[in-house]
């Protein structure tokens, strides 16, 4: 289990680099970034600024080689902190430890309906109807909030559960 989760955890590392460098190296479209990075959303007349700005080529390359990993990096990532949750959470009862470890679900759903909505974006362009930015941004918004608590679950399972023994409950 341990290896199987430092190959998810490197690969997905990777996949996030590459990300990384083609949102900010290659997507910024006139100082304003992509729609996946932005925690707080985005408005309607944001979402239309980017579309207009974005060049032919970078619309090619957001819906092609960054669409394909960025439907990657969400798997390799739920499965990565699914189970680090479940090996971490031994000492929880089994009921418990499930739902924890299957958080990164949802976080998962979302960032896969957040993509969906994404490529409908970019696919319109700036004529593209104000539900469906709002749609797109209620996703991202939502994805960073499953994301956030998916890592605190992590967190919770590495620091407060793994250091309690299941026979006694003493700390280390």
């Amino acid at each position: 289990m341990t290896r199987l989760l430092w190959c998810l955890a490197a690969t997905s590392l990777v996949v996030f680099a590459v990300l990384a460098y083609l949102s900010v190296f290659r997507l910024v479209a006139e100082g304003q970034m992509i729609f996946d990075s932005r925690m707080a959303g985005y408005s309607v007349e944001a979402g239309r600024m980017y579309l207009q700005a974005l060049t032919s080529e970078q619309t090619v390359l957001y819906l092609g080689p960054f669409r394909v990993l960025d439907t990657v990096l969400p798997i390799l990532l739920a499965l990565t902190m699914a189970l680090f949750t479940w090996h971490h959470a031994a000492g929880v009862s089994v009921p418990l430890r499930l739902m924890a470890a299957l958080s990164p679900c949802v976080y998962l759903l979302l960032d896969l309906r957040e993509n969906v909505f994404v490529a409908l974006l970019l696919e319109t362009g700036p004529q593209v109807s104000a539900g469906a930015i709002l749609q797109a941004s209620a996703y991202t918004v939502g994805k960073f909030i499953s994301l956030m608590l998916a890592l605190l679950l992590c967190v919770w399972a590495w620091r407060l559960v793994s250091v309690q023994r299941p026979d006694d409950g003493a700390a280390r």
